[in-house]
């Protein structure tokens, strides 16, 4: 139990003591998680202080499936090399991508290969690291991250998987050819701008198609990563078989990424969400048999997601199995026992008939809108 001064950092976190009110009316119990709701009242009373306990969290270390550092460095290459080619473009440089920065991309592939080499009983989870600026470049490794996963309980060979690895993590470089603005415009696009955008692909194989040192596999899914099954992709419109297994790979890793992780125009969704979406699409548009294959490698629930259980309590989670990954143990908040202590259950969901995850909630999010909206609030008053 601490003492903290009351702001949107404290969403999250719970009332360790009994607050009042300068009249001495009880304005908040013990035990209560303090959400957007409950910051307001403190404020609107003018609390200035609240004790707090982060006793949920207590012992529960969210981690994702590659080190944060290992991660970093491959977002870093990635910028490196996007900027690289972005500047040979400027130059009128004739190669889309030199040899050096062939070398660091097939490197990065490499280290995440290894890192995943011995993580067959380990859910996919990446923990969130940069800001939505950096989005193209943390998007790429984790799309690479998921397509190496997919590709190998697929049975693809190391070298097959190193191929379709590659093409993940330069799927997007042809973005480097599209105005920057149109890349991290905040609101709906145009459709010129939507036009424009879409041809990324066809800019990222003219880049690449004339590199020796890049295999074919790698720059046929750089062209074809937005096909869909169903023809109503692009660039071609193709159908079917006419996409190749390993595009579709990518694909189907790509969408999952894109409505996971947080843009400049959204906030990223919930895992379950974007699983169900995707379930929609796998009926016509992407492939099913990637789709079971995603499903069953991610961890809807990863370890620290905040979760409301079917009967209204809040917690998070302690422990998920990968078998059963929508039905983790997690950590709930009982009500006060009277004496000013804190309740907790761990709730093996598994082996309960009746309770459920409802719905999830997302600290961070929820602090950073309160912060925006007081910021809001700050420039309507000046």
């Amino acid at each position: 139990m601490k003492s903290a001064r009351v702001s949107e950092t404290l969403i999250g976190n719970m009332i360790a003591e009994p607050v009042f009110s300068e009249q001495g009316n009880l304005l908040l119990k013990e035990g209560v998680v303090i959400n957007e709701h409950v910051l307001d009242k403190l404020l609107v009373h003018e609390i200035d202080y609240v004790y707090i306990f982060d006793a949920l969290m207590q012992g529960i270390d969210p981690k994702g499936l590659i080190e944060d550092e290992k991660l970093q460095e491959s977002v870093r290459v990635v910028k490196h090399v996007f900027d690289d080619v972005l500047h040979n473009e400027r130059m009128g440089v004739k190669a889309g991508i030199t040899e050096s920065d062939i070398a660091l991309v097939k490197n990065v592939v490499e280290e995440l290969l290894n890192e995943l080499e011995n993580a067959e009983e380990i859910l996919y989870t990446v923990v969130d690291l940069i800001g939505t600026d950096a989005y193209t470049y943390k998007h790429s490794v984790n799309v690479t991250v998921l397509s190496i996963i997919a590709a190998k309980a697929l049975g693809y060979d190391r070298l097959d998987i190193k191929n379709i690895a590659l093409g993940a993590l330069l799927h997007d470089i042809g973005k480097v050819r599209v105005e920057s603005e149109l890349i991290l415009k905040p609101g709906k696009l145009t459709f010129e701008e939507r036009k424009r955008v879409e041809k990324h692909p066809e800019y990222g194989y003219e880049l690449l198609e004339a590199i020796e040192g890049l295999p074919f596999t790698t720059k046929q899914i750089i062209l074809l990563h937005h096909e869909k099954l169903d023809g109503s992709g692009y660039p071609w419109g193709l159908r079917g078989i006419e996409i190749p297994e390993y595009v579709r790979i990518v694909t189907v890793c790509d969408m999952y990424d894109a409505m996971t992780t947080d843009r400049v125009y959204r906030n990223k969704m919930p895992i379950y969400r974007a699983l169900d979406i995707l379930m929609a699409e796998a009926i016509y548009r992407i492939d099913p048999t990637i789709y079971s294959i995603l499903l069953s490698n991610i961890a809807v629930y990863p370890i620290g997601t905040g979760i409301i259980l079917s009967d209204g309590r809040i917690g998070v989670v302690k422990t998920y199995r990968h078998k059963n990954p929508a039905r983790p143990v997690v950590r709930v908040l009982n009500s006060s026992n009277g004496n000013g202590n804190i309740k907790l259950e761990d709730v093996d969901l598994e082996n309960s008939q009746i309770l459920f995850i409802e719905d999830v909630w997302d600290v961070e999010t929820k602090r950073e809108e309160k912060a925006a909206k007081k910021e809001k609030s700050k420039v309507m008053v000046n």
